[in-house]
């Protein structure tokens, strides 16, 4: 074999082994970035007057062992009854932006900005639809098991409107599958 022909061979098998290492990091990260999408959300149920449901989904990503931002959209129905009225029940619906900041492995401060939009007012203002703007404060406890984990947060809704939905404390439980900083 020729001189020439021996470097270019040591060249080619150099970069394969360059470019396998490259995909092999690169396949690495790609776990890891899949690893760090978090998604679960929150369920509601309370009976009486009014009865409410709650189905709020949310994703986030964790961008490092500090932040975790992330959206949520939400479906709420609530039934009022009120005496000499016969019952009504609104459907709402609703989109949010939030961060988690961690101050410890399980401990969290908590900021939302959530858009309900709703028929507040069934009685006097029916099929009157509009947007209530709210902002959340406040914290939570995580607990993981796997790659699951359960949270519980107390909330402060900041700028309550009088028709808001929100009694403070807000109260929340809900699960987070993935979304972990390993």
């Amino acid at each position: 074999m020729s001189q020439g022909l021996i470097r270019s061979f040591a060249f080619a098998i150099s970069l394969l082994l360059c470019l396998h290492g490259d995909a092999q990091n690169k396949m690495a990260s790609s776990v890891n970035f899949r690893d760090k999408i978090g998604y679960g959300g929150n369920l509601g149920l309370r009976v009486g007057n009014p009865t409410y449901i709650e189905l709020s989904p949310i994703a986030g990503y964790r961008l490092n062992t500090f932040l975790m931002p992330g959206v949520g959209v939400s479906y709420r129905y609530i039934r009022y009854r009120y005496a000499n009225y016969a019952p009504k029940g609104s459907n709402l619906f609703g989109a949010s932006v939030w961060v988690r900041a961690y101050v410890a492995p399980m401990v969290f401060g908590y900021a939302e900005y959530e858009v309900l939009n709703g028929e507040w007012d069934p009685y006097f203002q029916p099929d009157v639809r509009y947007n209530i703007y709210t902002s959340f404060v406040g914290g939570g406890y995580s607990q993981e098991m796997g790659g699951t984990s359960s949270y519980v947060m107390i909330l402060f809704a900041i700028n309550r409107e009088w028709d808001s939905p929100y009694i403070n404390p807000v109260i929340r439980v809900g699960f987070m599958i993935g979304g972990t900083d390993n």
